[in-house]
């Protein structure tokens, strides 16, 4: 694989950055202010080698915090540039990032698992081979997305519930890891880079 013509579109919170807890939610949450953001301390690293490797990295995210009435927009705005700078402390390079702003049930064609923030991603950089890519993630959602959209799938750390979920759709991702260092290391070997 040519790793210059390889987007590689990172979901965020359970990648690059710690959930929280939320005693209101079922499940544990995304940051809503930076003082809540915390990066994986081997993200900076696995970012920057994906890109010196030559691979263009870009975010795609769910977000709708705002949407539900828990926080304002400029505070999630400000985690996200957080996370950002964080992912990005040793060097890597995030293109861009495409957020999803909306609640499931506001039916946006860009809410994950619907594909329109990873067609966004594309538009934005037409240098990238979508058969060549890959869509990162944490939740089946992710994978969904990335699946019908055409592109490879990564998912980690996921839990036993996620997997059912890609199970009962039949969906296999292409790779199963830990976390990024595991999808670093594994898309950088020979046979895949």
């Amino acid at each position: 694989m040519d790793a210059r013509r390889s987007l590689i579109v990172l979901d965020r919170d359970g990648v690059l950055n710690r959930l929280i807890d939320n005693p209101s939610e079922p499940r544990p949450d995304s940051p809503m202010r930076a003082s809540e953001v915390v990066v994986f301390p081997w993200v900076p690293q696995a970012l920057r080698d994906l890109t010196h490797a030559g691979f263009g990295i870009v975010v795609a995210s769910n977000q709708p915090a705002w949407a539900k009435g828990k926080t304002t927009r400029a505070d999630l705005e400000a985690a996200h540039a957080a996370v950002l700078h964080g992912a990005e402390a040793e060097g890597g390079v995030i293109l861009s990032s495409h957020i999803c702003y909306h609640r499931a049930e506001d039916g946006c064609p860009c809410r994950k698992p619907a594909t329109g923030l990873l067609k966004e991603a594309f538009e934005r950089h037409p240098g990238y081979a979508v058969g060549a890519s890959w869509m990162v993630g944490d939740r089946a959602i992710d994978v969904l997305a990335g699946a019908t959209f055409g592109l490879r799938t990564a998912l980690l750390a996921a839990d036993s519930a996620e997997q059912a979920t890609l199970v009962a759709r039949r969906l296999q991702p292409d790779f199963l890891g830990a976390d990024l260092r595991d999808f670093a290391r594994f898309v950088q070997t020979p046979a895949h880079a």
